[in-house]
């Protein structure tokens, strides 16, 4: 059984959730039958600074079995010239199966829609 914590997963899984929030403008909505919540948590200091977004996305449906999972997107540079030290996105599964979250993914898929391309997903990290 594949995972799911990939780059093109990842990508595609945002990419059906920011649908309904386009410009990032709030921090709750629901799309496609998950309901969305993003936080983000910002340091600067004298050396460093980091950015995180957490995503929390929880399906459920009771017809479908329910799954929650959290992407985190992480951001950190230094210096005065904003030098990236890290630039990592992240996804874990709280509860449920990667199956139920892949069945998801597919049922939302737009039709004739083609999963993310590596570009895709490496701009989405990119955020």
């Amino acid at each position: 059984m594949a995972k799911i914590a990939n780059a093109l997963t990842i990508s595609e899984i945002e990419r059906i959730l920011y649908a309904k929030n386009p410009q990032y403008g709030t921090g709750l909505w629901t799309a496609a039958g998950v309901e969305c919540r993003r936080d983000r948590h910002r340091y600067s200091g004298q050396a460093y600074e980091f950015t995180i977004d957490l995503l929390q996305a929880r399906f459920v449906e009771p017809a479908r079995p329910s799954w929650q999972v959290l992407i985190g997107t992480e951001r950190w540079s230094a210096g005065a010239s904003k030098t990236l030290i890290r630039d990592a996105k992240w996804l874990k599964l709280i509860t449920s199966k990667s199956s139920d979250v892949r069945d998801w993914v597919r049922r939302c898929r737009p039709i004739g829609g083609v999963p993310p391309s590596a570009a895709d997903a490496k701009r989405a990290g990119a955020r």
